[in-house]
């Protein structure tokens, strides 16, 4: 039985596109570890297997948990970590852990895989960053040749990764895993755990009851109509600076689910218009819990700012995610989504995210029955075809292939 370690820089317990590779490569037969870090005093989240095969994760505990400090201690720590493990072949998530793994692999002469799931150098908070742009930017020049196989999430950042570096990688989307209403792939996909499943919700709105009493509590109170959700990081280069002023102008609450390196200056934001009743903030919840909230809101917003190749060649998981919970979204009119989105208008595309812009859109789908319904017919539709289930055997391809 061959052997995988993925190395991440995150909390596992929150990645859902990391749980799902790693337990479509448990349940095909590889003995998977997963390297993150321990970001939190709290107890681990348990993470149910998707398909009822567990893998083995593993946190590192860092006294820095951001800086350049954090990236030396972290790789130092992995570094050592992956010496000391047993394993066939290790995948290095996105630039920030590459030096560990390369060092790691080389010495044990073991394979190594590069998964960008972000054009790294590329980020506005490294590419508007002289200094930390160059650092990175020497790691990427150093090191991604050594990285001969890898993925990314769709043809364009593989395209821009060959014109930079001459190294094609293959393309593997983060596409959502789903339950299906038919008996037969109901029972030949029956290991798939319920606690995973992104099925229809039925009935009304207080069906689901979540451990956050918080999050309890702004459904029952201020979410219980219509709500936006936004989930993901609050990061740099997501439109925030124009979202929030936005919806002064926009008849329903918004709701932001999710932290981040922007999440101080959103909190600015809020503050400065007046959106403290208007615009709520949620850290992150368990992927299981947020399957159950996001197909309770009325509608998604999937924005990035158009100024760099890594938003505006991004293909986010947020944007599959708002199609599998059966909901409608506001979105960039990028050429990944746009696309996608002329084969399945599941999606109301805005040319810009001027906040004039976002909020005529997302009152448009407040208030027009017709347009609202016509783009929430496609989900069901679009997501029998765009899901983890059918998009894993890449994955399980690129790794039979190695």
């Amino acid at each position: 039985m061959q052997s995988i370690v993925f190395t991440v820089t995150n909390e596992i317990s929150y990645d859902q596109r990391m749980q799902r590779i790693c337990s479509s490569l448990a349940a095909a037969g590889y003995r998977v570890t997963i390297i993150g870090v321990k970001r939190s005093a709290s107890s681990v989240i348990p993470i149910a297997p998707l398909y009822g095969k567990s893998y083995e994760q593993k946190r590192i505990q860092c006294l820095f948990l951001k800086g350049p400090l954090f990236y030396i201690e972290f790789n130092i720590k992995l570094t050592f970590l992956l010496l000391w493990l047993s394993y066939d072949y290790v995948c290095a998530i996105d630039l920030d852990t590459v030096l560990s793994v390369l060092a790691a692999t080389a010495i044990k002469r073991k394979k190594r895989v590069y998964d960008a799931h972000e054009f790294f150098t590329e980020m506005k908070e490294v590419r508007t960053r002289p200094f930390i742009s160059a650092i990175w930017r020497t790691i990427e020049k150093l090191s991604l040749p050594h990285f001969k196989r890898g993925y990314t999430v769709n043809q364009e950042l593989s395209d821009l990764f060959f014109k930079r570096l001459q190294i094609k990688y293959e393309v593997i989307r983060n596409l959502p895993a789903v339950g299906f209403e038919d008996p037969a792939d109901c029972k030949r996909l029956k290991k798939i755990a319920d606690v995973l499943a992104e099925t229809a919700l039925e009935g009304g709105k207080n069906k689901y009851t979540f451990t956050s009493d918080k999050l309890n509590q702004l459904i029952h109170n201020q979410l219980k109509d219509k709500f936006i959700i936004y989930q993901g990081a609050i990061n740099h280069g997501r439109g925030f600076e124009t979202l929030i002023p936005a919806m002064k102008k926009v008849n329903a609450p918004l709701l932001l689910v999710g932290t981040g390196n922007f999440l101080t200056e959103v909190e600015d934001l809020i503050n400065q218009h007046n959106l403290s009743e208007k615009v709520l903030i949620h850290p992150p919840i368990p992927p299981a819990e947020l399957k159950k909230l996001t197909p309770l809101a009325y509608m998604g917003i999937t924005i990035f700012e158009p100024e760099g190749v890594n938003q505006y060649y991004s293909l986010a998981n947020r944007f599959f995610d708002y199609m599998a919970a059966g909901i409608p979204q506001v979105c960039v009119n990028y050429p990944a989504y746009a696309e996608i989105g002329r084969q399945f208008p599941f999606a109301l595309f805005i040319n810009d995210i001027e906040s004039d812009t976002l909020s005529t859109a997302m009152n448009n789908l407040l208030s027009d029955a017709v347009l609202y319904s016509s783009l929430k017919q496609v989900c069901p539709e679009a997501t029998k075809n765009l899901n983890w289930e059918k998009e894993s055997e890449r994955l399980l391809a690129f790794y039979r292939n190695l």
